[in-house]
């Protein structure tokens, strides 16, 4: 488990042969505190830099201004301490369901840490039994449905008992039922191992249902906007919470905070043009 801290944080990708002056910022002066063991979602619109927020966390990018701490060091590159789910289920075609869920654990050893071989099998079958998927350690990734990938690709994220488990739409791309059963799934792990969680959606209501707090972010440049505390009961110990009063308030606030500023965009936009066209006195 592991407290997170973002400060000043900002993000500017350059265009190729282009000056300064055309950089796209991304992310703008953001700051985040994430709590030790917090399940932590960020909403938003598409391209207000929630996924570019994740790379920097996974150390797969740097930031152009500001740090990210974790535990009070800065994030340097990408470590197995901070795993990442991504939306597209990112399995190796020609190894097992346990030979996937094993690679995080093979670097380990490769390091002169972890487990030995045997020890790693064990573990990989665990981890397999924690998502639900006994009986399948054996099968290839194409002899799996999407959401049983996305069950491997969560063991494979978690086997290595990372300190810090970063989730990009991981269930974006399943169907309604399949998308509902992982969250709940989720929930349970995170219950058990009480792994600080960062999980970016476009949805509202996974934000909502998952979150102990949702941060909403505004439009490019991305910002926080609002940051919601989440205060539901166990949410499986109530018999379709989405449906609860209290829950469609947490949606609805949300609800507004993305669309008022989708709002002042458009017509922002509108005014930039009519000033550009001379059509304004």
């Amino acid at each position: 488990m592991s407290r997170i801290e973002i400060k000043n944080l900002s993000k500017k990708f350059q265009r190729t042969g282009a000056s300064d002056q055309s950089a796209v910022t991304a992310i703008d002066s953001l700051d985040l505190w994430i709590e030790d063991g917090e399940f932590f979602t960020l909403v938003g619109p598409s391209g207000c830099g929630k996924s570019t927020l994740l790379d920097i966390l996974a150390g797969l990018s740097t930031p152009s201004q500001g740090e990210v701490l974790v535990d009070g060091q800065p994030i340097s590159g990408p470590s197995l301490e901070r795993s990442v789910v991504f939306q597209q289920y990112a399995l190796f075609p020609w190894l097992t369901a346990a030979a996937n869920v094993q690679v995080g654990l093979e670097s380990q050893a490769r390091h002169g840490q972890g487990l030995n071989k045997a020890e790693r099998r064990i573990r990989a079958h665990e981890y397999l039994r924690l998502v639900g998927l006994e009986g399948v350690e054996d099968k290839y990734p194409h002899e799996l449905s999407g959401g049983m990938r996305q069950r491997v690709a969560i063991a494979r994220a978690l086997a290595h008992e990372p300190k810090v488990l970063l989730m990009d739409e991981p269930f974006a791309a399943l169907d309604a039922q399949t998308r509902e059963q992982l969250q709940d799934l989720l929930l349970d792990i995170w219950k058990r191992t009480k792994t600080t969680i960062v999980f970016i959606t476009h949805g509202i209501e996974e934000a909502v249902y998952l979150g102990q707090k949702v941060a909403v972010m505004s439009a490019r440049p991305g910002k926080i906007k609002e940051i919601v505390n989440i205060d539901l009961q166990d949410r499986q110990s109530v018999d379709d919470i989405r449906s609860t009063q209290q829950f469609g308030e947490y949606r609805h606030h949300i609800w507004s905070l993305l669309h008022s500023h989708s709002r002042q965009d458009v017509a922002a936009s509108v005014e930039k043009t009519l000033i550009s066209s001379g059509a304004t006195a």
